[in-house]
């Protein structure tokens, strides 16, 4: 029996999704009976590492949907600040596997406000459920990798899901409007086969220079800002080198003084035209430090001609882009890891949460 790769969880996006979408009814029920009966006024979304990601990713959208305010908070800052939260504010907490220490604790302080709380997990057993008024499942299947890939994606097709479906509940858009945001959401996701051979083959290309430079930094812009501190936290756990993501305008505020002619950088051009032209121009300035520059961006794009960009056939649409330029960053994150001989399901400590106190793990 062949072992299973984060590749193949990779390449169990689509149909995991696709899934999502058909059973979102039932995912998003308990949520939308709390938005009918209880007058909830903000929506806090709660996550560490990738949950949060997928929360930053996730919040413009819902909050244009639910037309309430809609944060992303880290676990950690959410329980130490001092802001008093109203009865009417809920709290989701956000953990694939459940057990996050930090994301239980902000569920337990947003109780002593009186705030209502939701858990979001793959796990019905999970830590983060038994603290919460409501349980989502995520549907997305098991993932026994360090670095999560379809768990990320799931989260975020979620959240969305739960601004559509509750806005729906509370009257806030039409069924016409569902339905046209719900076929915009399967064109991307059936696009993940057109999309996933194209980027592959580009990561196999260029594997090698990302590998010798042993320094890289994603920039991006927009939602797609979610995507670069997600891509950089995928490879930093299995590549295991130099790797850093900073939104486009604040890489020009300093960030810059670092890039020497072995740094490696990879933008992501997400639909947004004045970003774009000034990612072309930041492009073309850090041009005379190094040559090892990158583009992820829709094949349509004509200011992209270099062989080093990795040039897909996405849909990119304005809203739900995220979910296709997280694809290429994915790939390099479960390919590039063997070529330097490191198993991406092993962590480097096994022991680390038990020894840290970050996540309840069985004995």
């Amino acid at each position: 029996m062949t072992e299973i790769t984060m590749y193949d969880y990779i390449l169990e996006e689509k149909d995991v999704l696709l899934n999502i979408l058909q059973k979102r009814k039932t995912i998003t029920r308990p949520f939308c009976t709390m938005l009918h009966e209880k007058n909830v006024d903000e929506l806090v979304l709660c996550g560490s590492g990738t949950s949060y990601h997928a929360a930053l990713a996730a919040r413009r959208v819902m909050e244009n949907l639910l037309q309430i305010r809609v944060r992303a908070e880290l676990p950690s800052l959410f329980t130490t600040q001092q802001k008093i939260y109203s009865k009417n504010t809920l709290v989701l907490g956000i953990s694939q596997g459940g057990n996050s220490y930090s994301t239980a604790d902000a569920l337990e302080k947003a109780k002593t406000h009186q705030c209502m709380t939701a858990g979001l997990s793959e796990n019905p057993k999970s830590l983060i459920f038994q603290l919460s008024d409501v349980h989502l499942l995520m549907e997305c299947g098991a993932e026994l990798s360090i670095a999560k890939t379809k768990g990320y994606t799931a989260t975020v097709l979620i959240l969305w899901l739960l601004g559509i479906e509750g806005a729906l509940c509370l009257n806030r858009i039409s069924h016409a409007e569902v339905n046209d945001l719900l076929t915009r959401l399967k064109t991307v996701i059936v696009n993940y086969d057109a999309i996933i051979p194209a980027a592959t083959a580009w990561v196999d290309a260029i594997q090698e220079e990302l590998i010798e430079g042993r320094r890289i930094l994603v920039l991006g812009y927009g939602n797609n800002y979610a995507n670069v501190l997600e891509g950089a936290l995928k490879m930093l756990e299995t590549l295991r080198f130099g790797i850093v993501g900073y939104e486009l305008e604040e890489f020009c505020h300093g960030i810059y003084n670092s890039v020497q002619k072995e740094t490696r950088l990879i933008y992501l051009a997400s639909p947004d035209p004045y970003e774009k032209d000034r990612l072309v121009q930041i492009h073309s300035v850090i041009r005379e430090t190094t040559s090892h520059q990158f583009i992820i961006g829709p094949d349509q794009h004509s200011s992209m001609t270099t062989e080093k960009d990795c040039l897909l056939p996405m849909i990119d649409d304005p809203d739900f882009h995220v979910l296709e330029y997280i694809l290429p960053l994915q790939i390099i994150s479960s390919r590039i890891p063997y070529r330097l001989g490191i198993n991406p399901f092993l962590a480097a400590d096994p022991l680390f949460h038990k020894k840290a106190g970050s996540k309840f793990v069985a004995s």
